[in-house]
């Protein structure tokens, strides 16, 4: 069964925010009626699909979680807002392999008392796979002490597009992007799916690519033309070499 961590966005203080880490998703999702309920997460406009579930836009905060020895750690996230889901807050595999390089695993219990674990630094998280597990899910007493948050490094580099591109309905076009390549020629740009205001896709397949010739296939199967702009997001850089087994 799924595993629920209980962490805070944004401030120590604000309430207590069950996130639920779900191997399943392929993308971190955070219910619309929760986005709704704060005002201090940006609405950040990017359409995307995944299954059947439409993404309204997306926003970027700190998952803020404590430890098992009393300290506090900051997880950067990206997060895409979707309409009625139960759970406020469901961290998917792209979380999960987001801090892989932290040696992120699980200890499960029977009891359903569980911990996450950043192998690395030796860190545990109290987790549950159980509801009659309590993780303290209470209204917080105001954090006045002064706490250091632990930053926890994060997500794989983004892949912007270069140019503004006009893809025509039925088509498949080249598309040039940009990202930080470093020294390294050879990169895999991961898939994702971007769709327009009027919810046309475009399809971005997993990709090969080399910082020579950057190019990505986008390929629009909808009925009317898709407009990408300049600077807007496609894709993530994964290394070979680290990121795939």
């Amino acid at each position: 069964s799924a595993l629920h961590i209980k962490g805070y966005v944004n401030s120590m203080d604000s309430l207590p925010v069950k996130g639920k880490l779900d191997s399943g998703a392929n993308i971190i999702l955070m219910s619309e009626q929760f986005f709704n309920s704060r005002t201090d997460l940006p609405p950040l406009k990017l359409y995307q699909l995944t299954g059947d579930a439409k993404i309204l836009r997306y926003t970027i905060f700190s998952y803020l979680v404590e430890t098992t020895d009393g300290k506090t750690i900051s997880f950067e996230v990206e997060a895409y807002i979707v309409r009625e889901m139960i759970t406020p807050l469901l961290l998917s595999e792209d979380f999960q392999t987001s801090y892989s390089d932290q040696r992120l695993g699980v200890e499960r219990r029977v009891s359903g008392h569980c911990f996450v674990i950043l192998a690395r630094q030796g860190y545990r998280i109290e987790a549950s796979s159980s509801l009659s597990v309590d993780l303290g899910f209470s209204i917080r007493q105001s954090f006045a002490h002064t706490s250091s948050f632990i930053p926890i490094p994060t997500t794989p580099p983004p892949v912007y597009a270069a140019q503004d591109t006009v893809i025509k309905p039925g088509y498949v076009q080249y598309l040039e992007v940009v990202a930080d390549w470093g020294e390294r020629e050879n990169w895999i740009v991961d898939k994702v799916l971007i769709a327009d205001d009027n919810s046309e896709v475009v399809a971005i397949a997993t990709s090969w690519i080399n910082t020579s010739s950057p190019y990505l296939p986008m390929a629009n199967p909808g009925s009317q033309p898709i407009m990408l702009q300049a600077g807007e997001l496609v894709g993530h850089l994964l290394n070979p070499d680290l990121d795939i087994d």
